[in-house]
């Protein structure tokens, strides 16, 4: 099923002519959405913002519609661009993109950004702290080199930071620090319907791992603070970077706090957490893992061996058990034929 979009549906017969092949393709997608889930007429959202559900490899797309100046943000990853594009240009229904901004500037939000780029020739804004994770770009940029993740490079045209504000959709956005999961990252606000647009800083059922330290506990100190901004703002709904739209605020701010105190009280569950993160997103990446090269994968990625080194203090094949276990127990991967394939949704 082609990921729903949520606020409206894709209208049939307003994109021009001369683009067949999009408008066929577009036509097929909202085929699709009408059969497989029609509009919520109580849908917290406004007309203007209309969200493209992903999964855990490729971020939500937000399409703020305005006549002459729409806006996305988030591009997805790399290996999904193409689809990215076709499925903003359903959003589209045909009309230009003005402006891309992103949320941060990890491999699952910034991925699309140069193929966005080609396609609409769209003014790209990223976080002001983000710009050294880009600028030189390097196989290290956005961390791909550390953690085996890929990415294409891309150019931006200017920044945005926390307290700054634009219009998308017909509607004011305010940007929010939303430091946790990246220290650099934004939320975006309007207050006049109280929808936030959270990255990866708040899910319904939980938010993007924090890093974890031996010693003190900077990541989650911030990302907590961030969870207090949110519950101040009291927003109505929120657009999360992964995962539907929600309304229950209150009891996702809950569930994320509960998670973060219990990191800060073992590091290591933490460290834990965050290796599975990063393996089950390889795995979405490549598809599909040999079973019998899991050991050999984790001692060749550089980050799993810091969080070996600093908490775990196992050999590679230990390791690689460990995972493969809980992994299995919990069922987000599966085997088939010796290979490891993830359950979740890229």
């Amino acid at each position: 099923m082609e990921p729903p979009i949520i606020g409206s549906l894709i209208r049939p017969g307003l994109i021009p002519v001369k683009r067949r092949a999009v408008a066929a393709h577009a036509r097929r997608i909202f085929d699709r959405l009408v059969k497989s889930r029609p509009v919520n007429s109580k849908s917290p959202l406004p007309a203007e913002v209309r969200v493209i559900e992903r999964g855990w490899l490729n971020c939500n797309q937000i399409v703020l519609r305005a006549p002459g100046a729409n806006v996305l943000v988030d591009s997805g990853y790399v290996s999904h661009q193409d689809r990215t594009v076709a499925l903003v240009e359903a959003a589209l229904e045909g009309e230009a993109l003005a402006r891309l901004i992103n949320t941060h500037c990890h491999s699952d939000h910034m991925g699309g950004n140069a193929a966005i780029a080609r396609r609409y020739g769209a003014r790209i804004t990223i976080p002001e702290g983000e710009v050294r994770h880009v600028v030189p770009w390097t196989p290290q940029s956005v961390w791909m080199e550390r953690f085996d993740q890929r990415a294409e490079e891309f150019a931006f045209h200017d920044t945005i930071a926390a307290g700054d504000s634009f219009d998308a959709g017909g509607l004011e956005w305010q940007a929010i620090a939303a430091p946790g999961h990246d220290m650099d990252a934004l939320m975006f606000f309007n207050a006049r319907h109280r929808i936030l647009v959270s990255g990866d800083a708040l899910w319904e059922n939980g938010m993007g791992f924090v890093w974890p330290e031996a010693g003190g506990h900077p990541h989650i100190d911030a990302a907590m603070a961030t969870l207090s901004a949110i519950a101040k703002l009291d927003p109505a709904v929120v657009i999360p970077g992964h995962g539907a739209p929600f309304t229950q605020v209150a009891k996702a701010l809950a569930t994320a706090a509960s998670r973060l105190k219990a990191f800060a009280e073992d590091p290591a569950k933490n460290a834990r957490h965050v290796a599975k993160a990063l393996f089950i997103f390889s795995l979405l990446d490549k598809g599909r893992m040999a079973v019998a090269e899991v050991p050999a994968y984790l001692a060749r990625v550089a980050y799993f061996g810091e969080l070996n080194e600093q908490f775990f203090h196992a050999p590679p094949e230990s390791l690689g058990e460990w995972l493969l276990q809980d992994l299995m127990r919990s069922g987000a991967v599966a085997v088939e034929g010796g290979f490891l394939r993830a359950t979740a949704k890229a």
